[in-house]
């Protein structure tokens, strides 16, 4: 099923296939992009490498929080088994948030910053 037309502008047709261990992000680094777990999974360790923050699988999307709550990522993306990662450009998001509602934007950065 293909996805709502407000939302084909989001897909972009690149897919990263990674892995088991392979580096999806790194602490700090500026969230150029977000990503859609097609298939396997991401574990983001804490960025001292020590504790696991998330494991996020199949059909979730990653980068959103972080890209709300200051543009880098919070951890160390790791790639979990065998992985694909949809790309997500990150500008038709930004532009999705800044057309929405006000009370919308506060509990999107609210939720980030949680």
């Amino acid at each position: 099923m293909p996805p709502p037309p407000r939302l084909r502008e989001l897909l972009h047709q690149q897919r990263l296939h990674l892995l088991h261990g392979e580096v999806v992000f790194m602490p700090e680094e500026r969230v150029e992009t977000i990503y859609l777990v097609e298939r396997g999974g991401v574990v983001v360790f804490a960025p001292s490498g020590e504790g696991v923050l998330t494991a996020i699988g199949p059909l979730r999307i990653i980068g959103l929080r972080d890209m709300m709550a200051g543009g880098v990522w919070q951890g160390v993306g790791l790639a979990q088994g065998p992985t694909v990662l949809r790309v997500l450009e990150k500008a038709p998001i930004l532009h999705m948030i800044d057309a929405a509602p006000d009370a919308h934007q506060r509990l999107l950065r609210a939720l980030a910053a949680a």
